[in-house]
């Protein structure tokens, strides 16, 4: 009987695969969902009756309710995406348009391209997101021409002096501190990096030999908007970051910044200004400030966008710093330097045409303890705003009773009815009569009365 059964179960298939010819092939579960029952849980097999009230009632005039299509994030993508992606090139472009710089453009998400879009929402009062909104997406879709063409030009060439030399007494004698090779100089005029220089120009396979003079480049287009010149720039060392305030204290501009790699090196927060400024510094090689023999005696580097100083230098009155350029733009934006504070050559060159001699430059800790200084300078201001406004109006209240008191001056007060019967009685006609005089009794003067007063 066990042999019979066996085989009526395995015959089972077949005869309903006969009964039903026409039945396509079933194709395989990418997956399959196995519940695994639990013991302890028992399942109640009988049927539930069904009741007139678990009925649902369908109202035929009543219209359907339409449900909204879901808005999506920014374009297509809803979160931020991993790796290269164009929608950030996009995004890095559009900010370093506006002063806002992520640091160098390669269209790679992380947290300078985040915090530097975050500061941006929050300077145009609009809501911080992690990633990009539909407000900022449709910003970014009216940028025209994020892309633009480029021809590398003689000029180009000429910054191109080769692999630098090794040691210091070398570099003081080349005739420029200049780029390793075109594409590095590409690189840094468009704000970004060799590689994306190469991702944006696939059909240049040698980047050695086949970029020349006369070669044409897709590169980003960083043409930037009108420069707001700050009112005072503030250098934040836990975040590494130099902003630009301008006079209501909003930031108009913020750029990655590197500061010394050594706590000792830091300088104490507080308030400095711009002391002198360089376009296109020279470097003075000092043995002795990197613990070397110091009878080598001091080398001076010629200018270049490879100069330890980069292509610009601001001086600050804190003896020994300074604002300026670097020949490793990758480096910024952590602590690196051995004292100054060090950005990019292309923010370099932005912020030296906006400051001047003079230029306050707060040093803070933090972002958090710039905004604590910024509220009490806010409400120190509104407080000498409503003392002056006080006193404005006592003066005016002042000025106002004088003027009373001169257009109307002071009468004599009216008498008084109670005093009207202690005065004497009008004398009568009748008194007015001359009356007799009386004799005079003549007296001799005695000598007490011939005595002076004294």
């Amino acid at each position: 009987m066990k042999i019979i059964a066996s085989f009526l179960v395995l015959l089972a298939p077949m005869l309903l695969m006969a009964a039903n010819p026409a039945m396509p092939p079933q194709e395989a579960a990418p997956f399959k969902i196995v519940v695994e029952p639990d013991p302890s849980v028992t399942v109640d097999v009988k049927p539930k009756p069904v009741l007139e009230s678990d009925i649902p009632v369908v109202d035929d005039d009543k219209e359907p309710t339409v449900e909204p299509d879901p808005v999506p994030n920014c374009g297509h993508l809803l979160q931020a995406p991993k790796g290269y992606d164009d929608e950030v090139l996009m995004l890095q472009i559009y900010l370093d348009r506006r002063n806002f710089s992520t640091g160098v453009i390669d269209g790679v998400w992380g947290v300078g391209s985040r915090e530097a879009m975050r500061a941006w929402q929050a300077s145009q009062g609009l809501r911080t997101t992690q990633w990009v909104d539909v407000p900022l997406y449709a910003e970014i879709a009216t940028m025209t021409e994020a892309l633009t063409r480029y021809t590398v030009t003689e000029a180009d060439a000429g910054l191109v002096t080769g692999v630098m030399p090794s040691t210091w007494a070398e570099r003081s004698r080349l005739p420029l501190m200049g780029y390793r090779s075109l594409s590095e100089c590409i690189a840094e005029r468009f704000h970004t990096s060799e590689r994306t220089l190469r991702r944006l120009n696939p059909a240049i396979s040698d980047w050695e030999e086949g970029l020349t003079v006369g070669t044409v480049l897709t590169v980003p287009n960083v043409r930037q908007a009108a420069l707001e010149k700050p009112a005072k720039i503030a250098i934040s060392l836990e975040e590494c970051l130099l902003v630009g305030l301008n006079a209501q204290n909003v930031p108009c501009l913020r750029f990655p910044c590197s500061i010394a790699r050594r706590r000792a090196h830091l300088p104490s927060a507080g308030e400095v200004t711009v002391k002198n400024m360089a376009p296109a510094p020279n470097y003075t090689y000092d043995p002795s400030n990197y613990g070397q023999d110091a009878s080598v005696g001091k080398m001076v580097v010629p200018a270049g966008p490879r100069n330890p100083v980069g292509s610009r230098w601001i001086g600050l009155s804190l003896p020994g710093y300074g604002i300026h350029g670097t020949p490793h733009p990758n480096t910024v934006g952590r602590p690196e330097s051995r004292g100054c504070f060090r950005l990019t050559n292309w923010n370099a060159e932005k912020l030296f045409e906006l400051v001047s001699t003079g230029t306050p430059v707060q040093i803070v800790r933090s972002l958090d303890d710039l905004k604590k200084r910024l509220e009490q300078e806010a409400q120190a201001r509104e407080d000498a705003a409503a003392k002056a406004a006080t006193k404005k109006l006592s003066d005016e209240h002042m000025a106002s009773e004088n003027r009373v008191h001169a257009n109307h001056p002071a009468t004599p007060p009216a008498p008084n009815a109670n005093t009207e019967a202690e005065k004497e009685p009008e004398a009568s006609p009748a008194a007015l009569k001359p009356q007799p005089l009386l004799p005079v009794k003549k007296t001799e003067p005695t000598e007490e009365s011939q005595v002076p007063h004294a």
